[in-house]
């Protein structure tokens, strides 16, 4: 499914854990706070991920390889307005992002090698096109 972003109409992708695991009657139901997405195109797109805390509450995170960003960032479209801002470590493929998904879809969590980057929810996240 990831490869079928385009940046151009077909932006987003989203799994959650349904709150009945072993149906999939009850899978629009989510079990709790915690999911992942994917937005932009199957050569480039970010990957996002909502899950508990520390503290317990459920924060949101920017999926991202382990190597420090270099500072340059890229707008990745979210929308035919809008677009995210994630730095140069923060982008995959479709084909790297499907093995974030698929460990995410086993463990509800993000494997190592790769690191979160929490995003502030108090400001804006997504700037115009």
């Amino acid at each position: 499914m990831l490869g079928h972003l385009d940046g151009d109409g077909k932006y987003t992708y989203i799994i959650w854990p349904g709150s009945d695991p072993s149906s999939t009657i009850g899978f629009r139901v989510p079990a709790d706070d915690s999911f992942m997405q994917a937005a932009g195109s199957a050569d480039a797109m970010t990957v996002e991920v909502r899950l508990p805390g520390p503290d317990g509450e459920s924060h949101l995170y920017s999926v991202g390889r382990p190597e420090p960003a270099d500072g340059t960032t890229t707008l990745i479209p979210i929308s035919d307005d809008r677009a995210v801002r994630v730095f140069s470590n923060e982008i995959f493929t479709a084909d790297e992002a499907a093995v974030i998904f698929y460990t995410y879809y086993l463990t509800d969590a993000v494997s190592q090698p790769y690191v979160l980057r929490e995003l502030d929810l108090s400001n804006e996240l997504s700037e115009e096109r």
